[in-house]
């Protein structure tokens, strides 16, 4: 059996870690395996209804955990609501970490995290992201938001981890929701994450909200994160499958619908007339192109469903 023990309690940039489970029990337990020597007060599960899971193995490994189990999928940006809501309620740990099901942390990667907080304006911290597989190439080193695509951008994805730009230590405006931790009077401050996204995007949104707030996003190079990469798709079966947009996945239209919508949430909340006017026209090129690729695997309820969340979020505000 498994044993996490919280190690460093009375250090003072100690955390909290949430995750999201859903059907990811056996990883969340590997990922707390990782954490094992690093600065960790509490770890929080919350359970989205997992309908082919049974996340009492987690408590299992690990009777330490806090366990919550909801009574129906919330999404992954509510569900980080609530681990983050216990924190709040249960404790007065200064930093909340979120961190995918699929991830293993590299040691020392909290303490490098937290050591960025001593400017006091930063309000959230992001590691180095690499794949699992050896040699590992790079799933985040630094984001941007690109109004273009009403979403994010990362320089040098699927590249090299070692790179000039990938080792450079910067502010950014994106913070993925892979793996980042954030101060908890921004947390609170920001509202946390908008259950309107239910899933995908969401991150993005809130990255804005961050620095809307007057906070800083810093990027720490010297803190690595591995990542499997869509760990509960690919656990469901479809190990050939890669990329959220790939015509072979057989959840293409759920996730291109909600992409779809949410990034017009996103542009709506937060981007200027400008942002506005490049995401219609770059945005529309953007998923044309997409289009055109479902329809040639003969896709088409990618395409209707394309359409159903482009329009559904170009009405969700009516006025510019």
């Amino acid at each position: 059996m498994n044993k996490f023990e919280i190690s460093h309690k009375e250090v003072t940039g100690s955390c909290s870690v949430v995750f999201v489970n859903y059907n990811t029990s056996d990883q969340i337990i590997e990922a707390i395996s990782s954490l094992s020597n690093e600065p960790v007060e509490n770890i929080i599960v919350v359970d989205n209804a997992s309908p082919s899971d049974n996340p009492e193995l987690i408590k299992i490994a690990y009777p330490e955990i806090e366990l919550i189990k909801l009574a129906k999928n919330l999404g992954f940006g509510d569900g980080c609501n609530a681990g983050a809501n216990w924190i709040l309620q249960h404790t007065d740990c200064p930093y909340i970490f979120f961190l995918n099901p699929d991830t293993r942390v590299e040691p020392g990667c909290v303490a490098r995290l937290t050591q960025r907080f001593a400017d006091e304006d930063v309000g959230a911290v992001i590691p180095r992201i690499t794949t699992m597989e050896e040699p590992p190439t790079l799933w985040y080193g630094g984001g941007c938001i690109n109004w273009w695509k009403g979403s994010a951008s990362v320089p040098g994805y699927a590249g090299s981890v070692n790179t000039e730009l990938a080792l450079l230590e910067r502010d950014v405006s994106f913070a993925t929701g892979c793996a980042f931790i954030i101060r908890r009077e921004v947390f609170e401050q920001c509202g946390g994450f908008d259950p309107r996204f239910f899933m995908y995007e969401e991150d993005v949104e809130f990255s804005l909200r961050i620095l809307s707030n007057g906070f800083r996003i810093r990027y720490a190079p010297d803190s690595i994160v591995r990542h499997a990469c869509q760990g509960s798709l690919l656990k469901a079966g479809d190990e050939a499958v890669r990329g959220i947009l790939n015509p072979l996945n057989p959840k293409l239209a759920f996730y291109v619908e909600l992409m779809a919508r949410n990034r017009w949430y996103t542009v709506w909340d937060h981007g200027s007339l400008i942002n506005k006017i490049q995401y219609l026209t770059g945005g529309t090129l953007w998923w044309l192109r997409h289009a055109v690729t479902f329809l040639r695997h003969r896709r088409s309820d990618a395409v209707a469903a394309l359409v159903r969340g482009w329009f559904d979020g170009l009405k969700s505000r009516k006025s510019w």
